[in-house]
């Protein structure tokens, strides 16, 4: 039984709502997606990469939702600087978790080029180069605008695929998804390459075509190169026709069935092919080393955090 019931697990422990994070984790390997998804194993500090990245995304996301909502550019600007100044923030606490205003220091995330810095810079940088964007944000038929998504999927199985999009536009005639992406390398079209085949731009592009129940054409990814003294931008597309989306949908379904049959053996086998991808998994330590220690090591060398659960609202 597991120390904590999530709402995308079953009372056996059994992961039946997924995402695209939780795919990829298990098919990265099964050992990882054990320590990192099972058992919720993770590093004393949270990746950079994914604060930064966290923060920019959620920035642009809710400048679209603020000027969709008829509010001017100056004042969702304004609104987003001010977030970002504060939720990038230290402040003192008093005895009861309150925080102090007017203590603190900003966060440092002991990074070169990902500091807070470069990230507001970056949020405005983008806002002023896509000033004029020809992606125009969709509205629903209510009247509101499709941004801030949240999306639980049935499937087939009783498998739910979940997920969020950020914003859904129209460009040159057609429908697509918009998502951000930050990186430290120069921006090639290898890059954009590198999404075709993913589980999310595919997730994507498969729930948007029946959420909004438009021929959705793939993803628009904004891509920033984050540098010291500059941050350079690059739009690529990422389409998705109908048969690759169904060949997606049947990958998906295996690749569930096969991680679903894993937790029920409770046998999670490595992947020694996946250990030195992206720098080397941060479990490599832990893999390395005979069975009997390994434990101990995690023990150690991370903390039990709450884990990653799809069906959790944004």
């Amino acid at each position: 039984m597991l120390d904590q019931q999530l709402k995308s697990f079953d009372s056996d422990g059994v992961q039946f709502a997924w995402d695209a994070t939780s795919l990829s984790s298990f098919s990265k390997c099964p050992r990882y997606y054990y320590y990192k998804h099972i058992e919720g194993w993770q590093a004393y500090d949270k990746s950079v990469h994914l604060i930064f990245g966290g923060h920019y995304a959620k920035a642009l996301e809710d400048f679209a939702k603020l000027v969709a909502e008829g509010n001017s550019r100056d004042e969702a600007m304004f609104t987003i600087v001010q977030w970002l100044l504060d939720v990038t923030w230290n402040y003192d606490k008093d005895e009861s978790g309150q925080r102090i205003l007017g203590t603190g220091t900003p966060e440092d995330w002991f990074h070169n080029t990902k500091t807070r810095y470069t990230l507001i810079r970056s949020v405005v940088w983008y806002l002023d180069e896509f000033e004029n964007d020809d992606a125009e944000t969709v509205i629903l038929a209510d009247g509101t605008p499709a941004v801030e998504y949240s999306f639980a999927l049935p499937l087939e199985n009783d498998i739910i695929y979940c997920g969020h999009i950020d914003k859904m536009v129209s460009y040159d005639g057609d429908y697509f998804v918009m998502d951000q992406k930050t990186t430290g390398t120069t921006i090639t079209p290898r890059f954009f390459e590198n999404f075709s085949p993913d589980f999310q731009m595919s997730g994507y592009s498969y729930a948007g075509k029946i959420l909004f129940d438009l021929p959705i054409s793939g993803v628009i990814i904004d891509a920033a190169q984050i540098a010291v003294g500059f941050t350079r931008f690059s739009r690529g597309f990422v389409h998705r026709s109908a048969p690759v989306l169904e060949d997606w949908m049947d990958n998906t379904m295996t690749i569930i069935a096969n991680a679903q049959r894993a937790s029920y053996e409770n046998k999670f086998p490595m992947n020694y092919a996946s250990c030195g991808n992206y720098g080397g998994c941060e479990f490599r330590s832990i893999c390395s080393r005979a069975p009997q220690h390994r434990q101990a090591l995690l023990n150690g060398n991370f903390v039990k955090k709450p884990r990653w659960d799809p069906l959790k609202s944004r």
